[in-house]
């Protein structure tokens, strides 16, 4: 699947130099099909991917949910993992898992089906509606199978049960405490004890194989990187001010206002990883709600915290979190923003809510106490052990940050806008960031 975005330009990894024209279409990467799309490790705990995730190497999560805001669709997956999965207490919703490597749960409710190519261990989880198919051993320790079948190679089943659906196993059954209570078991090798059943059990000579399917991550990641490239090549046509009072010459660290302004369908920026690492900081867009606006950020090290973000097309500051009012935006004024980490190895996020994806495929995120609402696109994510203060004086983890289901792209331009934008795009010149200072 491919997002398309008119009046911008056509970005895939086959092409062999990047364009720097900003007309035509991008055609985005297939990473922005997914919430969050981390091509190494992910580490988290306490906290959720409000939509579908994918994890090129290892999934390391505990007290975490995954697909919360997804529409329920048991025939596709919520949370695709290259590597291993390790996962404590939570929840996948609306969909299945996918996993190249092993699985280990605990604590876990699937809403939908299992697909492993290695083995899987279930103990005290639950898998609702979908079926286990594991190219190894599945192991059910005091775990259910709501509805679904279990293909595997080997069943070990403890205190367990498969409530509504066959086990068809190329090598061995074993049962203790437990039961298959409305399907077939059959394994060339059975053995059950005396508090076990089966409604029906059958031997067979072979099985034929299953094949497992998951997304190409390295294709993706290809696309990923001439995806940051290319947007990086892009004609800066945006304007980026600075504001710092009370100074006559405003420098990296006393920088506390940041507003970016466009009036094109495609805005780019360009802004030093210096000056939007600066604390206690607004950032303001100035920009129409069906544009596509894409912030280049130059540096190594990103330090993005204590930063409140406002947009003029609602004249105020994003509010999150206010338990007097909705909070939950549609979308509308994060689904056309994009920070580009160009050059950033590692981004540190934290104490902030980040209106806007990101694409940092270089980055290893440390992220933390904090949410983005878009696309996560980074190398791999952490959560450092920091300890925060709550208003009672009690001292907890702080918890990784939050994803939450937003995507860029997801707007509307207007036919005639777009049209528009094309026919002028020829005319673009560059514009330079300028810097002011208010007294």
């Amino acid at each position: 699947m491919r997002n398309t975005l008119y009046a911008a330009l056509v970005v895939v990894a086959t092409l062999s130099a990047p364009p720097l024209s900003n007309a035509a279409e991008i055609t985005l990467s297939e990473a922005f099909d997914y919430n969050a799309f981390i091509l190494g490790d992910y580490t988290g705990y306490k906290s959720d991917v409000e939509g579908n995730l994918a994890v090129g190497g290892n999934l390391t999560v505990s007290d975490f949910d995954v697909g919360l805001q997804l529409a329920p669709d048991l025939t596709a997956s919520s949370l695709y993992v290259g590597g291993d999965i390790s996962y404590v207490n939570g929840t996948i919703r609306n969909g299945q898992t996918t996993v190249s490597g092993d699985m280990v749960a605990t604590g876990v409710t699937f809403e939908g089906g299992i697909n492993a190519d290695g083995s899987v261990l279930l103990t005290e989880s639950k898998v609702n509606e979908g079926d286990i198919f594991s190219g190894a051993t599945v192991s059910l320790q005091s775990a259910e199978v709501v509805e679904g079948d279990v293909a595997a190679s080997d069943l070990v089943q403890t205190n367990s049960s498969i409530n509504k659906g066959d086990a068809t196993l190329s090598q061995s059954a074993t049962l203790v405490n437990s039961e298959i209570s409305n399907g077939t078991l059959t394994a060339n090798s059975v053995s059950m004890d005396a508090d076990s059943t089966a409604n029906s059990v059958s031997a067979i000579a072979t099985l034929s194989a299953t094949t497992f399917e998951t997304i190409d991550f390295d294709a993706i990641a290809a696309e990923v990187f001439a995806q940051s490239t290319a947007f990086g090549d892009m004609l800066i046509n945006g304007t980026t001010t600075y504001y710092c009072a009370g100074e006559t010459h405003c420098t990296a660290d006393s920088v506390d206002g940041i507003v970016f302004s466009g009036n094109d369908a495609i805005n780019i920026y360009s802004i030093d990883a210096e000056i939007l690492s600066t604390g206690n900081k607004s950032i303001t867009y100035d920009f129409s709600t069906t544009s596509y606006n894409i912030i280049n950020v130059t540096g190594d090290v990103v330090e993005l915290f204590n930063t409140g973000f406002y947009n003029t097309a609602f004249d105020g500051q994003y509010v999150d979190n206010d338990p007097g009012i909705d909070y939950r935006h549609d979308g509308t004024y994060t689904n056309n923003i994009l920070f580009n980490f160009i050059e950033a190895t590692e981004l540190n996020l934290y104490s902030v809510g980040v209106k806007g994806s990101i694409l940092a495929p270089y980055a290893d995120v440390n992220f933390y106490n904090g949410h983005v609402d878009g696309n996560l696109i980074a190398a791999s994510l952490s959560t450092p052990e920091v300890y925060l203060t709550n208003e009672t004086g009690e001292t907890y983890l702080a918890p990784t940050g939050q994803i939450n289901n937003y995507s860029f792209g997801a707007i509307h331009v207007p036919e005639p806008a777009s049209i528009a934008f094309l026919l002028s795009a020829s005319f673009l010149l560059l514009r330079r960031s300028r810097l002011e200072c208010e007294a």
